[in-house]
C-alpha cells in the first residue's frame, strides 16, 4: 500500500469540547492569589534569583494559560463583537450637503405654463 510522504496534518480538538474544569479552577485560583500577592506584598513585585521575575509567575503565566485554555471561546467572542458592531459609512462624511433652492420651483411652474400655451 502506498504511504504518503507527508504526515497527516494535526487536527485540533473540537471547539465544543470543554476544557478540564479542574485545570480551569486551579488556574483561576492561581491568578487570583497571584494578583492579591502582587498588590499587597511589595516583595512579590520583585525578582527571585532562582525563578526570575515574580509577577510573571504570579499573574502573567496563569492569565496566558487561561487564555490558551479558552482560546476557542475567546475567538468566538471576539468574532461576535466584530460582526455585531455596525459599520460606519465613510463616504457620507466627504459629500457636500445638497441645498434645495425654493426659487426654482415658481420659475419652473411659470416656464411650464408658458410652454403649454
Amino acid at each position: 500500500m502506498h504511504r504518503p510522504l507527508l504526515p497527516a496534518p494535526h487536527v485540533p480538538a473540537s471547539p465544543a469540547q470543554a476544557p478540564d474544569p479542574r485545570l480551569a479552577r486551579t488556574l483561576v485560583q492561581w491568578l487570583a492569589l497571584g494578583l492579591a500577592c502582587v498588590l499587597m506584598l511589595p516583595a512579590a513585585r520583585g525578582s527571585a534569583e532562582a525563578i526570575g521575575w515574580l509577577p510573571f509567575w504570579l499573574v502573567v503565566a496563569p492569565a496566558s494559560s487561561l487564555a490558551l485554555l479558552f482560546r476557542h471561546r475567546l475567538a468566538a467572542a471576539c468574532g461576535a463583537l466584530l460582526v455585531a458592531r455596525p459599520r460606519r459609512r465613510r463616504g457620507d462624511q466627504a459629500r457636500p450637503l445638497r441645498i434645495r433652492r425654493q426659487a426654482h420651483g415658481p420659475l419652473r411652474r411659470m416656464l411650464a405654463a408658458l410652454a403649454v400655451r
